[in-house]
């Protein structure tokens, strides 16, 4: 191999190695806590992880769902009780949780099909346009939480 021929893939190394976790939009450790009761809401948590821009989710679509809404719990004069949110913002280069007894999902009606195979697709929709697909493990309700890294 020639210098330049050398030169550019070290380059071209370095650069790719720059575009760290940091730097990409992404979320993860999504779970879908299915209700124990039928016709109640099951509730949706995961990690959002802010990329090199400030954006916030505004919406979390699913083909197997009937509704999906962004919620979080709120505690006024010693009650707890939920807001309906239009938007969760996500800074960039942090991460955001959505838990219980804060920010989270409320999904009414996961299909049979999400059910069986214990995952339900969801597609995280940010204020930037960007669109990221993401599989939330489902887990009925006394079944002990997935091991998760």
């Amino acid at each position: 191999m020639n210098k330049i021929t050398i030169m550019l893939a070290a380059s071209a190394s370095i650069l790719l190695s720059s575009c760290g976790q940091g730097d990409v939009l992404y979320a993860d450790k999504a779970v879908v806590n299915l209700s124990p009761v039928e016709g109640n809401p099951s509730a949706g948590y995961m990690n959002l992880h802010g990329g090199s821009v400030d954006v916030e989710l505004v919406g979390v679509t699913s083909d197997d769902v009937l509704r999906m809404e962004m919620h979080e719990t709120v505690e006024q004069d010693g009650m707890a009780s939920m807001e309906k949110l239009k938007s969760i913002p996500v800074p960039a280069g942090k991460t955001v949780k959505l838990e219980p007894g804060g920010k989270h999902l409320m999904i009414w009606g996961v299909g049979a099909g999400s059910q069986q195979r214990g995952l339900l697709k969801m597609t995280l929709i940010y204020s930037n346009d960007d669109r990221i697909e993401i599989d939330a493990v489902v887990k009925k309700a006394g079944e002990a939480a997935p091991a998760v890294e």
